[in-house]
């Protein structure tokens, strides 16, 4: 039974598990509440997976346990363990009533996981009206993990860092606005939820809101739809700290600029505290309207860059800390040579080497390096004999970076007329569609992109939608002349 396999569990595959686990409830916690998360699951946990019946199962203590998360979990445990974990997988749920009667070592402690706190002085005077009216906003992509302690701070980034944490410590006092900008995956989005975090500890008292700007973009639209933007803004009347992530998808909105810039001068006014990111300087932010531009640079601005090869070291060492886990400090030189563009390919080549390890129980070769890395996308071939210069060289040849990609998806936004964030939002426009998925189909073709990094790289879209879009287009491209023509012309012009 998998029941006795526990006991023979060691520290890989317990922490493979609890790892597995975390991610899950985490995922849960974008469609339910916390403490009712945690009144049904905290006692349950994943026991084993079974990859012939691509089955994870997960054990409950008793009958009651069992009905209630069939009944309140079952769909969106499913679809977290396709999320997280893999897109063919489904759930199984077992009862196993021994387990009630000791501490069992797959358990871990969903209140530290979901940030739930007993009542205490500060919670009590907790407006909880205003929560309840808030409630869409409330732990949007908001994840516990993202903390400063375990922020690697380097000289590229550490204006950015310090002046967050003392916005953190001191909101509505010092740099308001802040306004955070650098290249996509270099830890924006993690100082961003730091802050909320840590706001968030210090605060409870206060409303704060965590907001990736399409969601905003996403409510503005909504409410002009129903013919209701002042109960919009009266909503956002009771938040005392906005934050807002990606301001540069405010792109082409005239319309929602112009609504952002009586929020922005409603919070500035009233002294509340905003803290904004970017891909770029306000200076730089030429598609939007002059006036937010000089607004967003009204206090301090700072900039996130690319970590050097020590600290992309320090960065593979923490995950690998987090983890409980440890690889050959040769291996993780190999990985911080290669990977300079960002920070969260860092994290995605120590989970797929972790993986791999857990679920095939093999110490990782040199051999698994440079697959990972290829799998992730690198052109690498290995040789041990290569000179440095040589490797230098090869890298500067790749053609398979994010760089490249992105000239990718300015061209087909140009071929098709149709703007960038709609490609990469949801907009279900027929030229868009097309656009999104013949781009998605180029990222796993010829950049040999993972699933995850592809649907990472369209904002969040699942791996079974990234499946669908790929087979989709492969099946359109058979039947459709003029699709096939346009494919040609855009291979031909990219230079693939």
């Amino acid at each position: 039974m998998l029941f006795d396999l526990v006991e023979k569990y060691d520290k890989e595959k317990l922490t493979f598990l609890w790892d597995l686990w975390e991610k899950i409830i985490l995922e849960l916690k974008k469609e339910h509440d916390g403490k009712k998360i945690i009144s049904f699951l905290n006692k349950c946990w994943i026991v084993g997976i079974d990859e012939k019946e691509k089955s994870v199962y997960i054990w409950v203590p008793n009958e009651f346990i069992w009905t209630q998360v069939k009944k309140f979990f079952n769909k969106s445990l499913n679809t977290a363990i396709q999320d997280v974990f893999n897109p063919v997988f489904k759930i199984k749920i077992h009862v196993y009533a021994p387990f009630q009667s000791w501490r069992n070592p797959l358990q871990i402690n969903l209140k530290n996981i979901l940030w739930v706190k007993e009542d205490h002085e500060e919670s009590k005077s907790l407006d909880v009206h205003t929560k309840e009216k808030l409630t869409e906003f409330l732990w949007i992509l908001f994840d516990p993990k993202f903390k400063f302690d375990n922020f690697i701070v380097w000289a590229n980034n550490q204006l950015a860092f310090s002046a967050a944490k003392q916005v953190s410590e001191k909101p509505w006092i010092v740099y308001n606005p802040l306004f955070i900008y650098g290249s996509v995956w270099l830890g924006k989005t993690h100082i961003l939820q730091a802050i909320w975090n840590n706001i968030i500890q210090n605060h409870w008292d206060k409303v704060i809101v965590y907001l990736p700007t399409t969601k905003l973009i996403d409510e503005i639209v909504e409410w002009i739809r129903k013919n209701k933007l002042q109960n919009l803004m009266k909503k956002l009347e009771e938040v005392d700290v906005l934050i807002l992530d990606d301001i540069q998808f405010l792109a082409e909105k005239e319309r929602t600029q112009e609504i952002f810039h009586n929020i922005f001068n409603d919070f500035h006014m009233k002294k509340k505290q905003i803290v904004i990111s970017s891909d770029r300087p306000p200076k730089d932010l030429n598609w939007l309207e002059a006036r937010l531009r000089s607004r967003f640079a009204l206090w301090l601005v700072a900039d996130v860059k690319k970590p050097d090869y020590e600290t992309r070291l320090a960065i593979l060492k923490m995950k690998l800390k987090e983890k409980w886990e440890s690889i050959d400090n040769d291996f993780l030189d190999i990985i911080a040579k290669y990977m300079k563009d960002n920070v969260r390919e860092l994290e995605w080549v120590i989970n797929l080497l972790m993986t791999k390890q857990n679920l095939l129980w093999k110490e990782i070769s040199e051999n698994d390096i440079y697959e990972s890395l290829q799998t992730l996308g690198y052109d690498i071939t290995p040789d041990w004999t290569i000179s440095e210069s040589n490797i230098e060289s090869a890298k500067s040849k790749n053609t398979r970076s994010y760089e490249n990609f992105g000239k990718i998806i300015e061209f087909v936004s140009n071929y098709y007329n149709v703007s960038i964030y709609d490609i990469k939002w949801d907009s279900r426009k027929k030229e868009v569609s097309i656009s999104r998925q013949l781009l998605m189909f180029i990222a796993k073709k010829y950049f040999k992109w993972t699933l995850e990094k592809i649907w990472d790289s369209f904002w969040g879209k699942n791996h079974a939608t990234v499946i669908y879009a790929i087979n989709n287009f492969e099946k359109l491209m058979k039947n459709d002349k003029k699709l096939q023509k346009d494919f040609n012309i855009i291979i031909e012009e990219i230079g693939i």
